[in-house]
């Protein structure tokens, strides 16, 4: 039986998940008001996975998580209510410290609500299977100075035009990326389009989020945007919507999807693909699930490079792990390799068109 440490203020609230759970065939160990509390019973009772609430009184969500990750690495994850700017940005904050996932605070009923209901079980049932060490590294306050370094893999540019990078992930995503960011400068030459598996309930873009981790200018993609003149820009899919290139403009829609598999990482894969054929640099990282394999597959098929994040830097090695298996994934490389093959391109790019004559 998985065991779960809750953690939330609300004793109306503690009620309903105890039960929830409890009728899954869930333990409920123990109960916290506040982050103090929480922390003294994780070292206390060392449940499998934690729900933390975000905004409570003395100690909040947030620096929970890091305490709890600093001193007794566990699975947690944040349950919001996004009810505010601060809210949502403080969830962000604990999923860049080492929190596993956000899902949406169940509240009232309706099929809405037993969708929320459904992807907290099945979170929770992913944690447990997680392996905590991977939980100890930490999103960078400031974005880093690293000099370009010679890719450890060998580029296969011949005929290539200008790139776009397209990054999808889900399930420790938010840090993955903000990882990645980290390392770029403000003049980074080449557009870049991210996908992240977010709850619709999230009412912000993480792009101000993301604006933080990075140098380069990151906005949310809007429609109709030519995606050759938007380099050196990190463009975010915002909650709720979905995006698709079509002859290399954006296209932005409204998302049907109502469990957290969007955006749709297969869509943009697979829309850019077509548009970019060989220009085009798919990514997929940590996640659970599929979502994206059969995009990068088509990326790949269509002469773009194609990554998928190692096993020993995924939170989930569900998405990546599925992209090497079947041959969608050129390369397989760590988390911090990818952002230095990514660092590379332009000087690897440069030399290549030299080399051609170009």
């Amino acid at each position: 039986m998985i065991r779960v440490l809750l953690v939330e203020d609300s004793i109306t609230v503690r009620k309903v998940v105890t039960e929830r759970l409890h009728a899954a065939g869930i333990e409920v160990v123990g109960e916290a008001a506040d982050g103090g509390e929480a922390l003294e019973m994780t070292h206390l009772l060392h449940p499998d996975v934690i729900l933390m609430d975000v905004v409570m009184p003395t100690m909040d969500g947030l620096e929970a998580t890091r305490r709890i990750m600093s001193e007794i690495p566990t699975p947690i994850i944040i349950l919001s209510a996004h009810s505010s700017n601060d809210e949502v940005f403080k969830t962000y904050d604990a999923l860049a410290c080492g929190a596993l996932e956000v899902c949406a605070k169940p509240i009232g009923h309706g099929p809405e609500v037993e969708d929320d209901w459904r992807i907290i079980l099945s979170t929770i049932r992913a944690a447990k299977l997680v392996a905590t060490p991977r939980f100890m590294g930490r999103v960078l306050s400031r974005p880093v100075d690293r000099k370009p370094v010679a890719p450890s893999v060998k580029l296969e540019e011949k005929g290539m035009k200008d790139l776009v990078i397209a990054i999808g992930a889900s399930t420790g995503g938010p840090a993955a990326v903000a990882k990645i960011l980290s390392v770029f400068p403000k003049d980074y030459p080449y557009p870049i389009i991210v996908a992240i598996h977010c709850s619709r309930h999230l009412k912000k873009s993480s792009a101000k989020w993301f604006s933080r981790h990075c140098r380069m200018a990151v906005r949310d993609v809007t429609d109709g945007e030519r995606l050759d003149s938007v380099g050196g820009t990190v463009l975010i899919v915002p909650p709720a919507r979905e995006v698709s290139v079509v002859n290399n403009i954006t296209v932005l829609s409204e998302s049907s999807d109502m469990l957290n598999c969007a955006p749709s990482i297969n869509r943009l894969f697979m829309s850019i693909a077509e548009s970019r054929g060989n220009s085009v640099v798919g990514v997929i990282l940590t996640g659970m699930g599929d979502d994206g394999v059969e995009g990068l597959l088509r990326i790949r098929e269509s002469g773009g490079i194609t990554i998928a994040q190692d096993r020993e830097t995924s939170v989930i090695y569900g998405m990546p792990g599925v992209a090497a298996e079947r041959g969608a994934a050129r390369y397989v490389l760590s988390i911090e390799k990818i952002a230095e093959y990514l660092l590379s391109l332009p000087m690897s790019f440069a030399l290549t068109k030299n080399s051609m004559g170009v």
